[in-house]
């Protein structure tokens, strides 16, 4: 994973993974895993079952907020 954190912005930079969800023949849904390294998780007080709102940014960058009630989504 290789993640870098940059203490004076508090940026994490990480590598996105493909979810390999497809059958090879590129019809995957384009779903990405990000994984969030240990550090940041501590700093962030994240722990299993936790709900994230996350929210692209104009440069391209991820912005990770915790939640405090769990989001309900909806399954068809």
């Amino acid at each position: 994973m290789n993640p870098t954190h940059d203490l004076k912005s508090n940026r994490w930079t990480v590598t996105y993974q493909d979810a390999a969800d497809g059958t090879g023949t590129g019809t995957g849904t384009g779903d990405m895993i990000v994984p969030l390294p240990d550090d940041l998780l501590s700093k962030m007080g994240l722990v299993t079952c936790d709900t994230l709102i996350i929210e692209n940014q104009p440069d391209g960058s991820l912005t990770l907020t915790k939640t405090s009630q769990p989001l309900k989504v909806n399954q068809p």
